[in-house]
């Protein structure tokens, strides 16, 4: 079949699909089998590159504001992801066969001759057992990795975030974040690095010698930690959404919540707190504005709600969910415009604390804890206001003083 130029939407009888956006310069496609789909973002600064698809059922999706170029072939049942703002210098070349998956984490920089294969085109085999010895295996490359001139990576291989391979290294392997790999076989040489995109030569300061004298990324500037998982970034995770949209659930096991308290303390009449109140599993941001976060005051006769207030910090989803899904850029809760949540309204007792995270119909109750948390006491001439913890559960306690 001969190459289809991309210019938009596509689709055949054969099941094949193309979601993609018009002014394209010369991005083309080559359909041999059937039900394979090509999704690129909107944004996509793709160009001079071909997408192939020899067999059946593959898929490639291609995060916003990349500007790669070269050839990408997904063979049976493959699946490559690549995510937001992945850059090359010249042609890469990226094949993957055989029901394997290559995913390429967001800001990934590529030079000239690099190459990324989960197959090695031809099979090998052991004479004495038939066995075959270099089957296809998935490939897993974090956010934030540059590869330098001719470096190659094989079927099998797993690079942290932030790493940086060197020159015509041959990668074939699991690798920690954060650190340089160099060689053929390629090894880690040195861990704890972080590496920035402007090119020396083209910018000042003409001489670099310390971090102080660039503006630098500190999202990327890690120290290696053995056994983390691999953050790829979220460009990964909305592609995946775009080949499979948000379907509304009441299905609670679907997803899962996640709450964690920062700081919880007293001043005056009012409660001051912060922390993150996430459903892990939902897109972020397009369904924002179901998400509702409260403060719940329980006890055995009554239940007292405080709407909390919503803040964002990538960091959180970076750091805590490894790129997963989170309710809401904005995981972060705090006491709305950090003027505290008033308790006037709250009768005299003792209460349990949850926070009740909810999206659209789905509800979840978690008790609000913290292990570091001792008390926080205020007291005026009409009240008494505490908060205190029972293993790790944090109470409140209001008493109105009778005057006399």
């Amino acid at each position: 079949m001969a190459n289809i130029n991309v210019d938009g939407d596509y689709s055949d009888d054969k099941g094949n699909l193309i979601v993609a956006p018009k002014n394209l310069h010369n991005v083309t496609v080559n359909f041999v089998g059937d039900n394979n789909k090509l999704i690129i973002a909107d944004t996509s600064k793709i160009r001079n590159i071909n997408f192939d698809f020899p067999s059946h059922n593959a898929v490639i999706l291609i995060g916003k504001n990349g500007n790669l170029s070269g050839q990408i072939r997904a063979g049976y049942s493959c699946h490559i992801n690549i995510g937001d703002n992945v850059t090359c210098t010249n042609k890469i070349y990226i094949t993957s066969a055989e029901k394997t998956k290559i995913i390429i984490g967001d800001d990934c920089m590529f030079a000239t001759g690099n190459q990324i294969r989960s197959d090695d085109a031809h099979a090998i085999y052991d004479v004495n057992s038939g066995e075959r010895v270099n089957k296809s295996k998935d490939i897993i490359i974090g956010e934030h990795v540059w590869f330098a001139f001719n470096s190659v990576v094989l079927s099998g291989s797993q690079i942290g975030e932030g790493s940086v391979v060197g020159f015509a290294s041959i990668v074939k392997g699991k690798y920690l974040n954060n650190c340089i790999i160099v060689g053929a076989p390629a090894r880690a040489t040195k861990y704890n690095i972080a590496w920035e995109r402007p090119h020396v030569m083209l910018s000042e300061p003409w001489i670099r010698t310390h971090q102080n004298q660039i503006k630098s990324k500190k999202e990327y500037w890690n120290k290696t930690i053995e056994n983390k998982p691999i953050y790829v970034g979220q460009g990964v995770f909305h592609n995946i959404h775009k080949l499979n949209p948000f379907e509304e659930s009441t299905n609670k096991t679907k997803y899962h919540p996640y709450v964690e308290l920062y700081y919880i303390f007293l001043q005056e009449n009012r409660i001051y707190l912060k922390g993150i109140a996430a459903i892990i599993g939902i897109p972020c941001p397009e369904y924002s504005p179901s998400i509702k976060n409260f403060l719940l005051f329980i006890n055995e006769s009554s239940c007292h709600s405080k709407q909390l207030a919503k803040f964002s910090d990538p960091n959180i989803s970076r750091k805590l969910f490894n790129g997963d899904y989170i309710s809401y850029d904005k995981a972060g809760m705090f006491s709305f415009r950090n003027e505290g949540l008033s308790i006037d309204d709250i009768p005299d007792g003792t209460y349990k604390l949850k926070i009740k995270l909810t999206f659209n119909k789905l509800e979840y109750y978690i008790d609000l804890k913290c292990e570091n948390f001792k008390e926080s006491f205020y007291q005026n001439d009409e009240l008494i206001l505490k908060l205190y913890v029972i293993q790790n559960i944090i109470y409140f306690e209001k008493t109105t003083k009778i005057l006399i």
